[in-house]
């Protein structure tokens, strides 16, 4: 008596016979299979398909496994078969090289099928788990005698997780699962007790919806989870509540999905693969998810040659065999910013679909908004296609890719079954672009600031004290980009103060936010520079600029402001900002645009603030140059108290009712008061110049000899 026979009978009569393990034991696997198996029901009957999830190729193993649906699967590899829940019989099954379903005798079951399961390495046991009603566990050291069904855990004990599918690590003996939410669960198989980790992917992030149906590991602890709508494969690295998912390959897509697979087997890739040759920042290899494809009779140019591994530059793999299948992408004229470019692609082929980035802002990346060519099909031969630099592109050497595949929208990495990857160096050039300088090409203006705002304080102006330059790049009577360099000159301030520059005028929306570079002492920083929710454009170069440096020497507080405490050392800053589209210069605020200081966001910043605003103000506090207006999150309790004498709605701000400013332009680089010594003290022509709103009154103060020498801070 065949499986599919049994099933039939027990539908038909609803009683569970005792079945015959010698006439219809099904045959083992001969080994830890390296593929992973997905159960699938795109229609009546579900489909057993072997995955290569190296590049997502898959093929089908059967069309008719012998029973309505199977979920819950698992790979023992105690026994080498698959386990997984028989929907027509109501039961475990087991399943063989055959793929056919061998009902198992299971006491103690709930009368409620299981689309959550996999089989432990560690014991020899199936673990099922349905939300509602908890984690089960059956014992498979004999499988054909009489099984027992047993709970673990309830599903409230367990923190009712919603899950779609689990797998067992391959050597901690714990489960994990991804829910649907796309939150990481540990789960204690001898308890039940589990963990929710961190979020590792969002479904507002992707733009799609997700539901994980299979779910497995590998041998080097890598959970590989595929989500149900579009078939896409996703690779965590676990590392607790820190762990990361990555899109690995793409795949077959289902309603109905489930996974099993031996987590004691390596993903291996095949001879039959092609890779790219880009720098592994781009996603090349197969430890980063790289783009790769497997070979069949559709690729660029004339020529694709096979390779179980990448050869990422400068090691391509046109180096390490000679042979050039980089041959399908002519670029038929050069990339320079803000013009149009040609580029001519030849396909050998039909059915496919072409995709193209470039690296536009030198980054390392392919950014979404660096695609070129986007799922343009493509027939065989020759195609012209018309591309634009974009005005944010950074001059240079950098990186491009194409990807043809049946599969219609791929992005820059991951695997797929079909197709060629083919990455190409590029230089991106600018010409006919003339930079304007603000206050010249070699110098700098200087911005110092008082923070006791809104109370006078010590009024020594030297507690955040900034020396920047600015750059306008012009093309075509357009700024395609900005370039703002800095050094701090002294920190004198006991309060932690955050620097930021705002362009009136300009929206958040007209920057290039995440092409925005920003770098403290030659080192990147991988921040976002762009701040949130503001009207004009706000860029922070720092929230807090005593990070960037330390005070003084021997029993100095602060940095540069201390009589014998002197440092000739000055923390330099440079920040890159790429516009959307060009910016009319007529439309441009006039440089210095509007440098200020804002309270650290979590620290104390005065009895004044505190009894204004409450004990840490944060972005609510900040202090900007005389008469310039606030940024939205400014709070304007602060207009008209204490020495304030700001009128809310007005240009009348940021200074007290004798004209003296919290912040000032200083147009050199400024020797500035010792600590706790007023500028009215340092510079006596001071009071003169601040009380005269037309600024004709000692429009030379700030000049060291009009200054007392012995009140200056001096290197």
């Amino acid at each position: 008596m065949n499986s599919k026979f049994m099933t039939t009978l027990i539908l038909l009569s609803g009683v569970w016979l005792s079945l015959n393990a010698s006439s219809v034991k099904a045959t083992a696997f001969e080994q830890c299979p390296t593929e992973a198996f997905l159960i699938q029901k795109p229609a009546t009957t579900p489909l057993a398909f072997g995955i290569d999830l190296s590049t997502g190729s898959y093929s089908m193993l059967s069309n008719n496994m012998g029973t309505s649906n199977v979920n819950g699967a698992g790979f023992s590899f105690h026994d080498s078969y698959i386990y997984g829940w028989d929907y027509s019989a109501k039961t475990l099954a087991q399943i063989g090289s055959d793929y056919q379903t061998l009902p198992l005798n299971v006491n103690g079951l709930i009368g409620k099928p299981f689309y959550v399961g996999d089989v432990s390495l560690i014991e020899n046991a199936w673990y099922g788990y349905r939300p509602g009603y908890g984690l089960y566990r059956i014992d498979l050291d004999d499988p054909l005698g009489n099984l027992t069904m047993v709970k673990v855990a309830s599903s409230g004990e367990m923190g009712n997780p919603k899950l779609t599918d689990m797998a067992f690590h391959p050597s901690d003996n714990y489960l994990y699962a991804v829910d649907n939410d796309g939150y990481l669960w540990k789960i204690d198989s001898a308890n039940g007790m589990t963990e929710q980790l961190n979020q590792v992917l969002s479904e507002s992030e992707l733009g799609f919806n997700f539901t994980f149906g299979a779910q497995y590991f590998d041998v080097s602890g890598h959970l590989y989870i595929s989500n149900n709508g579009n078939g896409y494969l996703y690779r965590i690295t676990l590392d607790g509540a820190a762990s990361v998912a990555q899109f690995f390959s793409y795949g077959p897509s289902s309603n109905s999905n489930d996974g099993a697979r031996c987590a004691l087997a390596a993903i291996e890739v095949s001879d039959d693969v092609d890779f790219g040759d880009a720098p592994d920042s781009y996603g090349t290899s197969i430890e980063s998810s790289g783009a790769r494809h497997g070979i069949t009779t559709l690729y660029l140019g004339s020529h694709v040659d096979p390779e179980s591994t990448s050869y990422t530059y400068p090691l391509s793999d046109d180096t390490s065999d000679a042979s050039n299948d980089d041959d399908g992408v002519n670029f038929a004229t050069g990339l320079e910013v803000g013009e149009s470019a040609i580029l001519s692609i030849e396909v050998t082929g039909s059915g496919g679909y072409l995709n193209g980035w470039i690296d536009w802002d030198l980054d390392g990346e392919f950014d979404n908004d660096e695609q070129v060519i986007t799922a343009s099909q493509v027939a065989n031969g020759y195609s012209t296609y018309y591309i634009t630099v974009p005005a944010w592109a950074t001059a240079g050497d950098s990186w491009s890719r194409f990807r043809i595949s049946s599969v219609q929208n791929l992005g820059p990495t991951g695997g797929v079954s079909d197709g060629e990857v083919e990455d190409y160096p590029v230089t991106i050039t600018e010409l006919n672009v003339s930079p304007r300088f603000y206050p010249s090409a070699s110098e700098y203006t200087t911005f110092a600031y008082e923070d006791l705002y809104p109370e006078l304080g010590d009024f020594d102006m030297n507690d955040v004290l900034m020396n920047v330059k600015y750059t306008e790049y012009v093309k075509d009577e357009e700024v395609i980009r900005l370039k703002i360099e800095g050094k701090l000159a002294a920190l004198g301030a006991s309060y932690h103060n955050g620097f930021a520059i705002r362009l009136p005028g300009i929206s958040a929306s007209m920057v290039k936010g995440d092409s925005v570079m920003l770098i403290i002492d030659n080192v990147v920083q991988n921040i976002a520079v762009l701040e949130a929710n503001q009207s004009d454009a706000v860029l922070i170069i720092s929230s807090d600029l005593w990070q960037m440096v330390q005070a003084g020497e021997g029993e100095c507080q602060y940095f540069r402001t201390e009589a014998d405490c002197g440092t000739s050392s000055r923390p330099a800053w440079s920040l890159i900002v790429p516009f959307s589209s060009a910016i009319p210069l007529a439309m441009m605020p006039a440089m210095p645009y509007d440098p200020f200081i804002f309270a650290a966001p979590g620290s104390y910043h005065g009895d004044a603030t505190q009894s204004l605003l409450g004990i840490h103000p944060g972005r609510k506090h900040e202090i900007h140059l005389k008469n310039r207006a606030h940024t939205d999150t400014f709070d304007t309790q602060l207009f008209g108290s204490f020495d304030d004498d700001s009128v809310i709605g007005s240009e009348h701000c940021f200074q007290n009712s004798n004209g003296l400013p919290w912040a000032l332009e200083i147009p050199t680089d400024w020797k500035h008061p010792k600590e706790r010594v007023t500028i009215l003290e340092a510079y006596p022509q001071f009071a003169g110049f601040a009380q005269d709103s037309s600024g004709a009154t000692n429009p030379n103060w700030y000049l060291s000899s009009n200054a007392i020498s012995d009140n200056l801070y001096n290197d």
